[in-house]
Parts: C-alpha cells; sequence; structure tokens
C-alpha cells in the first residue's frame, strides 16, 4: 500500500471510477479492477475478507487485460503508479494477475 490519502478512497469511489473507466480507458480500467481485487482481498469490510469480490474484480481485470494488445511491452506497462492504496506492478497483464491473485481466483 502506498500513502494514506490514496488508501482512503473507499471501496464505491474506486467502483465508481472502474465505470467510468471501462468505456474510456480499459487499460486504466483493468487497473483498478486490480486494485478492487487486491483491497478486497487484504482488507476487512464490514469485519470480514470478501474472497469473493475480490474473485469477481480479479476476473474482470483478467477479462479486460485479455481484451488488450500485450505484443510490446509499452502495451502492457502500467499508466499509474498505485490505484487507491494498491501499489500497481510496472508490467500488468492477465497472467500477472491470475499469479498475484491466485489464492482467490482458485
Amino acid at each position: 500500500m502506498t500513502g494514506d490519502g490514496e488508501s482512503r478512497i473507499s471501496l464505491h469511489d474506486l467502483q465508481i471510477a472502474f465505470e467510468r473507466e471501462v468505456t474510456a480507458d480499459k487499460r486504466a480500467a483493468a487497473e483498478t479492477a486490480y486494485a478492487l481485487a487486491f483491497r478486497y482481498r487484504n482488507q476487512d469490510v464490514d469485519g470480514r475478507r470478501r474472497f469473493d469480490l475480490a474473485k469477481q474484480w480479479a476476473r474482470r481485470a483478467i477479462k479486460l487485460l485479455d481484451e488488450l494488445p500485450s505484443d510490446r511491452l509499452d502495451q502492457i506497462a502500467t499508466t499509474r503508479a498505485s490505484v487507491g492504496g494498491v501499489d500497481l506492478p510496472g508490467l500488468l497483464h492477465a497472467g500477472v494477475v491470475r499469479e498475484r491473485l491466485a489464492d482467490v481466483l482458485f
């Protein structure tokens, strides 16, 4: 996780951002979905971890990333260092999501 200010972004606000991004910038939407999956996996929501929602967001990220070109490094490079307090890997493709969120995908 990164700075306090960014980690205070609510899950609801991240979901709103995702809905806006999914039509305008699929790579940004995939990054946000990845961050939502991490947050739902790693943070208590109403007193418990929401692995079910983490799985849904991880699958959304994978679906979006599978639809994007990935032949060159610049096509899989993240556009932001972090989203909603979650540090993003420098390169983000479906395989990275599957590896880093394997525990919620199976």
